[in-house]
């Protein structure tokens, strides 16, 4: 068996094929395990990489609380089913359809709570469209949401409850605050037909996690964390978040590791200073460089030669050659492209190409001035860059001094 490409989907179908059973009835420890070994790194350094980076947490914090839901009302023999696609359902129970929410931190304090309900997909602002706002009959009949884990508190909110917006009583409010202490719909379970008996199950335990540090922080054990990330409909939290993360942290890991200075690009230049990931010293010049992961989709890795592609673009803007708004890198942007290769990936090219075989990372130093132009605009980046995987190995970062210093 293999993780495949390293994808969360893969990552389930390995461990599901290894224990032949349902990925929640697998130990918490077996399931971090997998996803350590998939990324080769070790328990501490991953449940650090969680906690300590906001954009991860954020994520899993989001979606850990369906997890914790789900793994709620089911100890207390209720039977929910998750709603895939529609971002105004989230879940049916009893049903009912729901839609679950944590609160914002920024909006949320003492007994005020605060949430969010614009959608996540479509127009990006009021200003653009009212279709920013959920229209109330679109919308889930209840919204389930989170005030906090430990003491156990949420609202139920009915549908006709939540405030609509001043300028079309047809769409919801985003973002709206309630004072959740005195207000019906707190902890009232009954709304959605649950009698609620036992709360015990979801919550840490000291000394017992896997995930200590980022199960003390969310404040619910690291089985539900893990759950969490182990889910297709998430794939988002590790397809796109951890495993952008961790290229970061592995990188950084080896630089520190042979006694390399790494500096903000913003230390050694004012210009388009955030076009760059990271800065160093080589041969006495400043250097620049962008780090990028392989674009799965777009590669070729059962060729006896695989292709490899990785996307050289920003993230947001236009396909133009605006100063400020394209999403095409100049060339100017970075000296080098420092592409990261995931265990699981390199283990597929290796065994495809004939030259081995195993979990290890690969990174390559790849010169700005060899990656390909825009066809229109040659000052700027193609989007997508192609390369061969043995065309690549003369960039391949062994010697780490030798090629950083």
């Amino acid at each position: 068996m293999s993780y495949g490409t390293g994808r969360i989907g893969e990552v389930i179908t390995y461990l599901k094929k290894k224990h032949s059973t349902d990925i929640k009835k697998i130990s918490a420890n077996d399931k971090l395990n997998a996803l350590c070994e998939s990324l080769q790194m070790n328990v501490s350094t991953f449940d650090r990489m969680i906690s300590e980076n906001s954009p991860v947490y954020r994520t899993v914090k989001g979606h850990a609380f369906e997890s914790f839901f789900d793994s709620l009302l089911e100890a207390n023999g209720v039977q929910v089913t998750e709603v895939g696609g529609d971002d105004a359902v989230d879940r049916i129970v009893n049903s009912k359809s729901l839609q679950l929410k944590t609160c914002t931190e920024a909006g949320t304090k003492g007994n005020i709570v605060q949430y969010k309900t614009h959608k996540t997909h479509g127009a990006k602002s009021e200003q653009e469209s009212m279709d920013y706002y959920h229209r109330a009959d679109h919308f889930a009949e209840y919204l389930v949401g989170l005030i906090s884990y430990d003491p156990f508190n949420l609202v139920i909110l009915e549908n006709s409850e939540l405030p609509r917006h001043p300028l079309s009583k047809e769409h919801i409010l985003s973002p709206f605050s309630i004072n959740w202490s005195n207000h019906p719909s707190l902890n009232a379970f009954s709304r959605i037909g649950v009698n609620l008996k036992n709360v015990g199950s979801t919550k840490p335990v000291p000394g017992k996690e896997v995930l200590p540090l980022t199960s003390k922080k969310l404040g619910i054990s690291s089985d539900v964390i893990l759950n969490t990330i182990l889910n297709d409909a998430n794939f988002r939290i590790w397809d796109m978040s951890i495993r952008g993360f961790s290229r970061e942290v592995i990188f950084q890991e080896m630089v520190a590791a042979n006694g390399i200075k790494m500096y903000k690009p913003s230390d050694l230049r004012s210009n388009r200073a955030d076009k760059a990931d990271h800065a160093l010293i080589m041969s006495g010049a400043n250097r620049f460089i962008q780090m990028k992961g392989i674009s799965t989709n777009n590669c070729e890795l059962n060729r006896r030669d695989p292709v490899i592609a990785t996307e050289t673009q920003l993230t947001r803007g236009r396909v133009n050659d605006h100063p400020t708004q394209s999403r095409l890198y100049l060339r100017t942007d970075f000296d080098y492209l420092v592409l990261g290769m995931d265990p699981p990936v390199v283990d597929l090219c290796r065994k495809a190409s004939g030259t081995g075989s195993g979990l290890n990372w690969e990174f390559y130093l790849i010169p700005t001035q060899n990656l390909e132009g825009h066809h229109e605009m040659p000052h700027r980046l193609k989007s997508l860059q192609k390369f061969s995987y043995s065309s690549i190995q003369k960039y391949k970062i062994s010697d780490w001094r030798k090629s950083l210093c």
